[in-house]
């Protein structure tokens, strides 16, 4: 190695200038990793709220001093959608597959798809897609 850093042939900038491109090139790529990871992770994170909160929010309360609890389930896959629709970042695009929810246990299950650009979409690559599942239930009796 010694050898050929010395060497007056030329062959030693070829060597360093093909190590900065794949130090660098590493580097780009850990970049977009870690941009692609954050993204997917807030996305989740506005998914599984939206899930939540259309629970809560449409649980029949006229049968919790029985201890039944009864889910609107006709609201609850409205305000779900509605919910992902405004928190939603405009640049991610979600398309919902099924909305289950039974009526007799207060819970949602939500399975589809997200894409989202990734940091080199600007440069000509296209979308990051991934499928998600997202569940919520609610056991407060309270």
């Amino acid at each position: 190695m010694k050898k050929l850093l010395k060497s007056k042939t030329g062959s030693a900038p070829v060597l360093f200038i093909g190590l900065t491109f794949a130090l660098l090139s590493l580097t780009l790529l850990i970049m977009e990793l870690g941009s692609t990871y954050e993204r997917y992770d807030y996305a989740m994170d506005v998914l599984q709220r939206s899930c939540n909160s259309a629970v809560e929010a449409n649980i029949i309360d006229a049968y919790r001093a029985d201890r039944i609890l009864l889910l609107d389930t006709v609201n609850a896959k409205k305000d779900v959608q509605r919910f992902i629709r405004e928190d939603m970042p405009e640049s991610y695009t979600v398309s919902i597959s099924t909305i289950t929810c039974p009526l007799l246990t207060p819970s949602m299950t939500v399975r589809g798809k997200i894409s989202f650009p990734t940091m080199f979409s600007q440069y000509g690559f296209g979308k990051v897609t991934y499928s998600f599942k997202v569940r919520a239930t609610n056991y407060d009796l309270d």
